[in-house]
């Protein structure tokens, strides 16, 4: 009896809608978590990230303009009860403002991480334009690019700017920078 070999064209042809199926599945699955020195702490979906406010942006990275639809991190932040802390004479130098004495750090599913300080992500006090993005030219991430994104739309080059964003944890950085790793 013949041995009967299958075409490699015929197993793309079955694996590549396979493939794709899986990554939308993943793409509203997609849950960031969120930890760290925060009163609240948990996890979002796109469809809560897209509840927080939805925005639209133009990030140009390598010569190449992009439309980017996704959340200011600021949101994210606030969302989980994340405050700047008060100010005024009255406030003891220890007490004053002691959310801008912390960071955020952002990491991806394959360990790469980037850390922005909590105040120059806050449009109230800093330039840095940093958000959680789940689209990119009218279309979700990729798989193997999402399906979240960190974009900080203000640095000069995207070093900052990671794929596949599964973690942002609030560091206190007057503890010695500890959160919940």
């Amino acid at each position: 009896m013949p041995s009967e070999r299958v075409s490699p064209w015929f197993v793309g042809a079955l694996v590549l809608p396979l493939a794709v199926i899986a990554g939308f599945a993943h793409a509203e699955d997609a849950v960031l978590e969120v930890a760290g020195a925060l009163p609240k702490r948990g996890s979002l979906k796109i469809a809560d990230l897209q509840a927080l406010g939805a925005v639209a942006a133009t990030w140009t990275v390598h010569g190449e303009k992009h439309e980017l639809r996704g959340v200011p991190l600021d949101r994210v932040l606030t969302r989980f009860g994340f405050e700047p802390g008060p100010m005024g004479k009255e406030i003891s130098k220890h007490d004053k403002r002691k959310g801008w004495r912390m960071a955020v750090r952002a990491t991806a599913s394959d360990g790469f991480e980037a850390v922005l300080s909590c105040a120059e992500v806050f449009e109230s006090m800093g330039t840095t334009r940093a958000m959680i993005v789940w689209q990119v030219d009218g279309k979700p991430l990729s798989a193997d690019r999402g399906p979240l994104r960190l974009v900080v739309l203000s640095d000069k080059e995207p070093s900052r700017s990671i794929y596949s964003l599964r973690k942002l944890e609030v560091l206190d950085l007057r503890s010695g920078g500890t959160g919940s790793r």
